[in-house]
């Protein structure tokens, strides 16, 4: 009775937690302030997948009417930038321009390294979404509202990403809802305006793939030559399996060295695994010739042989093949 009303409280605490977790909402008010708010990205560097993170230089910059927001208002010092693990403005790149219609325009430069989920289930034919999301702090959704400047907001044609086409800039424009008030008694407790820039990168993985797997598919190369070894030459297969087995075990740590740690299996798993496979099945399958050659099998041992070198010589390369075009950036390119 106690275990069951344990999982029963286990149950609705976990209802509860997904019902007060914070999320996108389209909080519905007419009288809220609009702000344009536009970007200008001139530098993205230092991308680093296993620590999950990279860094960013960019102008932003916002249009707003001072007469109905508080005195101190300059929109850079009202916001943060939600993913970053730390950002500082650049203060002589810093300025405020009055319109002829009484209005402020903002402009700042900022500096910041951001926090980046990398989807490597496709590394190295992978394609990411760098993020940077902005929010505002002190007013909150039921004051103002984002809204992107489409028309001016660009990534510069001199930013170059060695390694990755880089696509145009998409801006999104939300209300996030915390699930809590901050000890706020009025206003629209925990929900405020976000926006998210996002550039589409792809990166260009045909060189990274035959460089960084190479091990592996040397490994591949071994075991198919050992099955050429037959006769009074069979036991000296033991000798190319263990190379093939230290080829893979060395490209493994240099590829887990390049990737975070991920729960879903990847590319990169793929050929990493068949990798192993293959030199297992050759392991087993020369024991078992040796065996079967010793007991006088020979014309059982020689048709085993004969199907395991065809099945590890088309399956191995078919397999990462499937792998490899089932990649987002592989199938654009097909169609």
């Amino acid at each position: 009775m106690r275990h069951l009303t344990r999982i029963t409280f286990v149950f609705f605490l976990s209802i509860f937690s997904l019902w007060a977790s914070a999320e996108e909402i389209e909080f519905a008010q007419e009288d809220r302030i609009e702000i344009p708010v536009g970007i200008y990205i001139t530098s993205l560097y230092a991308l680093d997948i296993p620590e999950k993170k990279f860094t960013v230089s960019a102008w932003i910059w916002s249009t707003f009417d001072p007469a109905k927001l508080p005195d101190d208002y300059r929109f850079y010092n009202k916001i943060e930038i939600t993913n970053a693990r730390s950002w500082s403005i650049i203060e002589n790149e810093n300025f405020t321009i009055k319109n002829a219609d009484g209005t402020l325009h903002s402009m700042t430069k900022f500096t910041a390294e951001i926090n980046q989920d990398w989807d490597v289930k496709y590394f190295p034919f992978d394609r990411q979404s760098i993020t940077i999301n902005i929010e505002s702090i002190e007013l909150d959704s039921t004051q103002i509202k984002f809204v992107p400047d489409m028309k001016n907001s660009r990534v510069s044609d001199e930013l170059e990403l060695s390694g990755w086409h880089v696509s145009p800039i998409d801006i999104r424009s939300f209300d996030y809802k915390y699930p809590t008030t901050f000890g706020i008694q009025s206003g629209a407790q925990g929900i405020y305006p976000r926006m998210s820039f996002i550039v589409p990168i792809e990166r260009n993985g045909t060189r990274i793939f035959w460089t960084y797997f190479l091990g592996f598919f040397v490994s591949y190369i071994i075991i198919c030559i050992l099955y050429f070894f037959t006769g009074e030459l069979i036991e000296s297969r033991i000798g190319l399996i263990m190379t093939a087995l230290f080829a893979c075990v060395g490209n493994k740590y240099t590829v887990d060295l390049l990737l975070p740690s991920n729960d879903v299996f990847t590319l990169s798993d793929l050929i990493q695994v068949a990798s192993f496979i293959i030199v297992g099945v050759g392991l087993l399958s020369s024991v078992l010739i040796v065996v079967l050659v010793k007991k006088g099998a020979q014309t059982l041992a020689q048709r085993i042989d004969f199907f395991i070198t065809w099945a590890v010589t088309l399956g191995y390369p078919a397999a990462i093949l499937i792998g490899v075009l089932m990649a987002p950036s592989v199938l654009a390119a097909q169609g």
